[in-house]
């Protein structure tokens, strides 16, 4: 005989398990009631993961430009002070030399100080040479300027390179022809990067060194001091020139050694943690 079929768990049917609008989320043995579900812990322990992570990357630097190294520079009073500039007073051989005050400021991102001396002597016959050197500190303390300082004056020079050429100092290095009358030569073992800008009678001496950009420039300005408002044409008709002048590309590097000892030197600190 055929009996009534088994129902397998320990109570069959609860009683109203199966009646009209009873809920069907119903186990075996008894009703299953509110269901547990995992994604609260799951959203929980993704978030606290996030966080340790976010804790982890802010603390490694992660992601954020590193502080430009400024090998000790720090700006201390006037960067022509002192005997820094001594080599290139030497060379231009003026007897009296005016120095004006440095332009100094201060923020967050960048400090930077330039100052400007002058000087005069007398070239030839009826020549008279001024000379004006102006002398440019910039300490990038947030981000780096070697972008920009490869760009040799903010694009102004499209740098290419020629034939290698001795420029008369004991070293060989690469000139870097550009537009104009303008060419730059590549210095080598002076800071991380340094560039000589010649056009003309001036010359501009550049360097990178970490986060610090320093620049000594010399122009030069020549002028007829005999008689007449011009000088008088040579044999061939030809208005008479001043001398040539050397160049002053040992006296500017000479120089610029001197001036990158100052700024990071132990008396140059001194004098800026002085209140």
């Amino acid at each position: 005989m055929i009996g009534e079929p088994e129902v397998e768990g320990d109570g069959g049917d609860p009683e109203g398990a199966w009646t009209e609008g009873a809920s069907a989320d119903v186990v075996r043995g008894g009703v299953r009631g509110a269901r547990t579900r995992p994604w609260p812990w799951v959203l929980g322990a993704v978030v606290a993961t996030s966080a340790v992570w976010a804790l982890v990357l802010q603390l490694s630097g992660y992601g954020k430009e590193s502080v430009p190294d400024l090998h000790h520079y720090r700006i201390s009073g006037s960067p022509c002070g002192g005997s820094s500039l001594k080599p290139l007073t030497d060379a231009l051989g003026a007897g009296h030399v005016e120095v004006f005050p440095a332009d100094t400021q201060t923020g967050p991102a960048l400090d930077q100080a330039e100052c400007t001396l002058t000087a005069q002597r007398s070239v030839g016959t009826h020549w008279q040479a001024s000379y004006s050197t102006v002398v440019t500190v910039q300490l990038h303390k947030k981000t780096d300027p070697a972008a920009e300082f490869d760009d040799v004056g903010s694009g102004r020079h499209t740098l290419e390179p020629v034939a290698p050429s001795d420029d008369g100092s004991g070293t060989t290095t690469a000139i870097l022809a550009t537009g104009g009358s303008t060419h730059v030569v590549r210095v080598p073992d002076l800071g991380d990067r340094a560039y000589l800008l010649t056009s003309g009678r001036d010359e501009t001496l550049t360097v990178l060194h970490g986060g610090a950009v320093l620049t000594v420039a010399v122009d030069v300005q020549e002028k007829w001091t005999g008689p007449g408002a011009v000088p008088p044409p040579d044999a061939d008709g030809i208005p008479q020139r001043p001398p040539r002048q050397a160049g002053y590309r040992s006296a500017l590097v000479a120089t610029m050694r001197g001036l990158m000892s100052a700024l990071s030197g132990p008396a140059s600190q001194a004098r800026n943690e002085t209140p």
